[in-house]
């Protein structure tokens, strides 16, 4: 079993001293955990890593079954209190940690920018991020240099029978847990066939750019005394987290090179080069050896499982044109 790490956000207010029982299960490199991670650093909030060896499959072990039966990091302890899913952890920090000096990361609820937050975030959020991971790494035609070598590539492109193994062993060892395995195994197949079809990588790669150019124009729209705008309000928000980790990814990928070829989406760079500068960035990035220089892709939620390339359909409700890609998690 992995250890526990304490991670302290530095200059931490007393009024913070009741996050001091956090203790967030995680991978350093999986992209949901750095969602929080990034989340917790932007809040200042005090708390401790418990990371889960995703390549050996620890988040199939029974003690985290117990944890999270959908076996899936991250998952957010606070006493007794356990909360799964990177989204939900972002929303219960926010609304139990924000009293006092500790920042907020939405605008005020019903205002013009917290409504634009809202659509920005489930834009990015909803991009599929797994499918474009594993599918560049098994496809690697439909993207630029990725910060991988082919070691590298190789071992995450073996990850798959890994845990095919590992499932199978352990339906047979903790029969009471079969039924969970046996889900998890099935999505690991539906999962493999959508990774080695280049057509619905391809979709998953255009869904990205689709987004991208969302936020350009969000970003283009902001004029006179917006200009230094973060993308939806002139404070950073929980969709400024969400970019800025879709963008680290697609650097990782060789995305990035496809995305912003030809000086291509030029205010969307300017956005990423003034947020890598942001100290809660930097310690998000810098944890574990750093993610950059040291990626992993085993991340484990399944969102993924759904039709993508979806880039037509409009979400009224939200008021913006944009595409659906349903939540599984």
């Amino acid at each position: 079993m992995a250890g526990l790490q304490t991670t302290v956000s530095s200059d931490v207010k007393k009024a913070n001293e009741n996050g001091n029982g956090l203790i967030l299960y995680q991978n350093y490199q999986s992209y949901f955990c750095l969602k929080v991670v990034f989340a917790l650093h932007e809040k200042k909030l005090k708390f401790k890593s418990h990371i889960v060896d995703l390549f050996r499959g620890e988040q199939f072990e029974p003690w985290f079954l117990k944890l999270n039966p959908k076996c899936e990091v991250p998952v957010l302890k606070d006493g007794v209190k356990i909360i799964p899913d990177s989204r939900r952890i972002i929303d219960y920090i926010e609304d139990n940690f924000s009293n006092g000096d500790v920042p907020r990361l939405i605008p005020e609820k019903g205002s013009p920018e917290y409504q634009n937050m809202e659509r920005m975030r489930d834009l990015l959020d909803n991009v599929p991020i797994q499918l474009v991971t594993y599918g560049c790494i098994f496809n690697p035609s439909l993207t630029g240099k990725m910060k991988l070598t082919p070691q590298e590539i190789k071992i995450r492109q073996g990850v798959f029978t890994a845990h095919e193994n590992i499932l199978t062993d352990l339906c047979e060892k903790n029969k009471e847990f079969k039924d969970y395995y046996l889900v998890k195994k099935n999505n690991l197949a539906r999962l493999t066939a959508l990774i080695t079809d280049e057509n619905e990588v391809g979709k998953g790669i255009l869904d990205v750019e689709y987004a991208l150019n969302e936020v350009e124009k969000a970003l283009v729209s902001h004029e006179g005394d917006k200009k230094k705008w973060w993308l939806c309000s002139e404070k950073f928000t929980i969709a400024d987290i969400s970019l800025c980790i879709l963008l680290t990814r697609l650097q990782i990928l060789g995305l990035a090179d496809k995305f912003f070829k030809d000086s291509n989406l030029p205010h969307v760079q300017d956005y990423f080069k003034r947020a890598q500068q942001r100290d809660s960035f930097k310690k998000t990035m810098n944890q574990g050896d750093g993610i950059v220089n040291k990626f992993s892709s085993l991340d484990t939620k399944e969102q993924v499982f759904v039709t993508v390339g979806s880039v037509a359909i409009v979400l009224a409700a939200a008021g913006i044109a944009t595409f659906l890609i349903s939540r599984n998690k």
